[in-house]
């Protein structure tokens, strides 16, 4: 399964969204022609490349069984690489929590897409330790205030019931 998921990982960086391809045989779709382009919208998580064809179509590729071949690649948007601060510590320890905090840092920082993509990683990965991994790839850990902090964990949560 940790296989699968790096394949999935590894398609994604090859065929971002944005990616021009040019097809040379679809399995079982007569009317897709040698030679017609498209633009991948994104991969899925199973690995196919969701397309949009330049015949109107809208129909995904499946690396391994169909052939083609990328002309070419979107160009890197400008990211953003300093990492905001997060008041993590000293917080609530739970892993929704501690990613609340940090997609928020994210969000007011401008930076939703990785604040979306932290979402995606964090809830795919194995572990408590792994998640608090990829969140520091994200932000910095900084000293919650804890005078701003309620020890009543429902209020935390925002689930209290009145």
């Amino acid at each position: 399964m940790l296989n699968e998921r790096n394949k999935v990982e590894r398609l994604k960086e090859m065929y971002p969204k944005g990616t021009h391809i040019r097809l040379t045989a679809m399995s079982g779709e007569l009317d897709m022609p040698s030679g017609l382009t498209g633009t991948v919208d994104f991969v899925d998580d199973i690995g196919q490349l969701q397309m949009t064809w330049d015949n109107g179509r809208t129909l995904a590729l499946v690396p391994g069984e169909d052939s083609f071949s990328a002309i070419s690649q979107p160009k890197p948007v400008q990211t953003r690489t300093e990492k905001p601060d997060a008041p993590l510590i000293g917080s609530n320890g739970n892993i929704f929590n501690l990613m609340g905090i940090a997609s928020r840092t994210l969000k007011v920082a401008g930076m939703r897409e990785q604040a979306n993509q932290m979402y995606q990683r964090i809830t795919a990965s194995d572990s408590y330790g792994e998640a608090l991994n990829i969140i520091g790839e994200y932000v910095n850990f900084t000293e919650a205030d804890q005078s701003e902090q309620s020890n009543d964990v429902d209020e935390q949560f925002g689930m209290r019931m009145e």
